[in-house]
C-alpha cells in the first residue's frame, strides 16, 4: 500500500492482508501517514520469500525451455504507468505468455506472475489472457484464489472480457486450474469491503490473534498492546471461540478471568471448561506478579486413560524420539530422526539423516528396523516423544513408501508411541503461557545454548547446508536435535516424580498378546514385498535417465494396496477420538459432541426406520 499524488495505491497483497486480518490494513493506512516501527524480517520468513522467488524462476525457465514464446516484463524500468503500457504492448502483440506483467485500474495495481494466451473475445482479437500465479504450497488456499481473482479483476479490464479460468502453478510443478465465476462474488464482496475501508474515514480496529501474526510486520505492536490490555489470548490454549462467549459476557482481562467467581456461569460455555481456563489463567497471572515458576496437578481422569494415567512405567530400552522435517521440500522431507536413549545407564544418542526422497525412505527403514530390534531386547520399553509430529510422520512415511506397514502397526496397536505432551495437557497445568517443549523446560532444565533455538531455525539451517554443503550447519542441527531429545527424557523424569502414586501404570489391554508376538506381515503383505522385488527392483538415488519408467511402476505398485492404504487414517481418526472429552469433540469440526436425547419428543417411523430427536 502506497500513496501517488495523493492517491492511495493497493495490490493483490493488499487486498490478502484485508481478508487475513483487517487491522493490519488499519496499521497499513496509518503507517502511510506516521510510520510505525516494523517487525525486522526473521530469517525463516526470508527463506520462504527466498523459495518462493526460486519456484517461480524454476517454472519460468521449464516453460523457456518447451519453445513457448515468453515476454519478459521483469526488467522493464521506469514507473507504473510505464510497465502498464508495456505490457499492454506484449498483450497486443499476441505473445504467448507474459511474464511480471503489470496491470493497473483505479486504485488498484498489480504485476501478475504469468500470462497465459488462450482463445478469447476480446479487444484484441480472438485471444486474450489468463493468469497464472506460482506458489510453493501443494495446495490451494482461500488467500491464493483471491490473490489470482484480483489480477483476473484488472485483466478483465485491459482485455474487455472477463478470463474463463485461473490457474495455480504449486510447489510440486502441478498446474491447478479453477473457474473464475466460482469465486467471482465472493471476491466482489471482499474487494468491496476493503475499498470501504481504504476510502473512508479511519475505522477503529482490534488486534485479535491470527494465523497470520507470525508472518505480519506489526506483530510486535499487537504483542505490546495485548500486554497493555491484559488481552485473554494470553492465556495458553485459549480458542477464538472461547475468547468470545468470556467478552460477550464482560470479562476481557486475564486479571478478570482469574479472579471469577466460583459457581459463575458462562452462556454456552461448560462449566469444567470455564474452570480450566480459570485456574490457567491465575498461574500465568501469578508468575506475572511474583516471577515465580508454578504448576498444579489436575484431578485424575475417572475413567483412568488421560493425563498421568497415559504414563507406562519406565523401562530400561526406552528410546526419546525427535524429528526434523523441511517443509520447503517438495511434498515435505523428513531429514532427521533422532533419539536418545541410556546403555548401561549412561547416554546414547543415534542419527538417521536423509537429504532427498530415496535416503528418507532408508532412513525410516533403518529408524524402524532399530526401534523394533530394540523392542526384541527390551519388550517393555517405550518410545517418548512430545505432541503429534512423530507420530503423524511415520504413518505419512509408511504409507508413501509402502515399507514397514506391519511393523509401524505394531507399534501403534501396542501402544508404544507416548505423547509426553497428551500427559502434561490432561494432567497439570503450568504457568506459561504456552505448553511447548521450550516453555515446559524452565521446570527441569537448564537454559539452551547453541546458534538453532527452534523448528524454524532448523529449517533455515539445513535450506542453507543444501546451498553450501558446509558440514558445520548439519552439525548445529544434530546438536539442536540431541538437546530436544534429551529434553524429553528429562520430562518424563519430572512427570515421574509429579506423578501421583495411587494411579496404576498404563498398560494395553491386550498387553499380553502383544508381547508375544511378532510383527509378522500378513499374507497380503507378503505377496506385495514379492511384487515390490519385481516391480521395483532398483530404485535412482537422482532424477534422471529411468526415472519416468520408476515412477510409472511405482504408481502401479502403490495402486496394488490403494484401498486398504486409504482407509487407515480413518481408522486413527476413530481411535484417536475415542480419548477425546466432550468438549474437545465439540471442538473438533469434524465431530458432533454433547449429544443428549431429548425424550419430550416421542420416536417416529420414517420408511424402514426410527427417527430419534437429539
Amino acid at each position: 500500500m502506497q500513496k501517488d499524488q495523493g492517491k492511495i495505491l493497493c495490490s493483490g497483497t493488499d487486498l490478502v492482508h484485508f481478508l487475513e486480518c483487517p487491522h493490519l490494513t488499519s496499521l497499513d493506512l496509518i503507517n502511510m501517514e506516521t510510520p510505525l516501527a516494523k517487525a525486522p524480517v526473521d530469517e525463516q520468513a526470508r527463506l520462504i520469500g527466498e523459495k518462493g522467488s526460486q519456484h517461480e524462476k524454476a517454472y519460468l525457465q521449464k516453460l523457456k525451455q518447451s519453445g513457448v514464446h515468453i515476454a519478459d516484463l521483469s526488467a522493464v524500468k521506469g514507473d507504473r504507468a510505464n510497465r502498464v503500457k508495456e505490457t499492454l504492448k506484449a498483450m497486443e502483440s499476441g505473445a504467448e505468455l507474459i511474464y511480471q506483467g503489470a496491470l493497473s485500474f483505479g486504485n488498484l495495481t498489480g504485476q501478475a506472475d504469468f500470462l497465459k494466451k488462450v482463445k478469447l473475445r476480446t479487444r484484441f482479437g480472438d485471444y486474450g489472457y489468463e493468469v497464472m500465479d506460482a506458489k510453493l504450497a501443494h495446495l490451494p488456499r482461500v488467500e491464493f484464489i483471491i490473490q489470482l481473482c484480483f489480477y483476473t479483476d484488472l485483466l478483465s479490464e485491459a482485455q474487455g472480457a472477463e478470463p474463463r479460468l485461473i490457474h495455480l502453478i504449486a510447489g510440486d510443478g502441478t498446474e491447478q486450474n479453477f473457474r473464475t465465476a466460482d469465486f467471482s462474488r465472493y471476491y466482489r464482496f471482499i474487494k468491496a469491503n476493503f475499498l470501504q475501508k481504504v476510502t473512508a474515514s479511519p475505522e477503529k480496529t482490534y488486534p485479535d490473534r491470527c494465523d497470520y501474526c507470525t508472518l505480519c510486520h506489526w506483530k510486535e505492536l499487537c504483542k505490546e498492546k495485548w500486554l497493555e490490555d491484559d488481552h485473554l489470548n494470553q492465556v495458553a490454549g485459549i480458542t477464538r471461540i472461547q475468547i468470545k462467549k468470556l467478552q460477550n459476557a464482560g470479562m476481557n482481562t486475564m486479571e478478570a478471568l482469574a479472579k471469577v467467581n466460583e459457581g459463575s456461569k458462562i452462556q454456552k460455555m461448560g462449566d469444567a471448561t470455564l474452570q480450566k481456563l480459570k485456574s490457567q489463567s491465575g498461574l500465568q497471572v501469578e508468575k506475572r506478579n511474583t516471577g515465580d515458576n508454578r504448576y498444579k496437578i489436575l484431578p485424575l481422569d475417572p475413567e483412568g486413560l488421560r493425563g498421568f494415567c497415559r504414563l507406562p512405567p519406565p523401562g530400561e530400552g526406552d528410546l526419546f524420539f525427535d524429528m526434523e522435517g523441511d517443509p520447503l521440500q517438495t511434498n515435505g522431507l523428513e531429514y532427521l530422526f533422532g533419539v536418545y536413549y541410556l546403555e548401561k545407564g549412561q547416554p546414547r544418542s543415534k542419527e538417521f539423516w536423509a537429504h532427498n526422497r530415496h535416503e528418507e525412505k532408508l532412513a525410516f527403514e533403518a529408524f524402524i528396523d532399530f526401534v523394533m530390534a530394540r523392542l526384541k531386547i527390551y519388550p517393555l520399553m517405550s518410545v517418548y516423544h512430545y505432541a503429534s509430529y512423530e507420530e503423524t510422520a511415520l504413518k505419512k512415511l509408511m504409507s508413501i513408501h509402502g515399507t514397514r506397514e506391519a511393523e509401524v502397526d505394531h507399534l501403534l496397536r501396542s501402544r508404544k508411541l507416548v505423547d509426553l505432551y497428551k500427559v502434561v495437557r490432561e494432567g497439570m497445568m503450568v504457568s506459561e503461557p504456552s505448553y511447548s517443549l521450550k516453555n515446559l523446560e524452565v521446570f527441569y532444565m537448564e537454559k539452551r545454548e547453541g546458534e538453532v533455538k527452534d523448528a524454524g531455525a532448523s529449517i533455515v539451517y539445513y535450506e542453507r547446508w543444501r546451498e553450501t554443503r558446509e558440514d558445520d550447519l548439519l552439525k548445529k542441527i544434530g546438536l539442536y536435535n540431541l538437546v530436544d531429545c534429551r529434553s524429553l527424557y528429562l520430562l518424563r523424569e519430572w512427570l515421574l516424580k509429579l506423578r501421583p502414586s495411587e494411579i496404576p501404570w498404563f498398560s494395553p489391554e491386550n498387553e499380553k498378546e502383544l508381547l508375544e508376538s511378532d510383527p509378522v506381515k500378513s499374507d497380503l503383505e507378503e505377496r506385495l514385498a514379492h511384487y515390490e522385488t519385481s516391480l521395483l527392483p532398483q530404485q535412482p538415488e537422482d532424477p534422471g535417465e529411468g526415472a519416468a519408467d520408476h515412477a510409472m511402476r511405482q504408481l502401479v505398485f502403490h495402486l496394488l494396496d490403494y484401498y486398504r492404504r486409504e482407509a487407515k487414517p480413518a481408522w486413527w481418526k476413530l481411535f484417536s477420538r475415542q480419548e477425546m472429552t466432550v468438549e474437545e469433540l465439540m471442538e473438533d469440526p469434524e465431530c458432533i459432541g454433547g449429544m443428549r436425547r431429548d425424550l419430550s419428543v416421542k420416536k417416529k417411523k420414517k420408511k424402514r426406520s426410527l427417527v430419534y430427536t437429539y
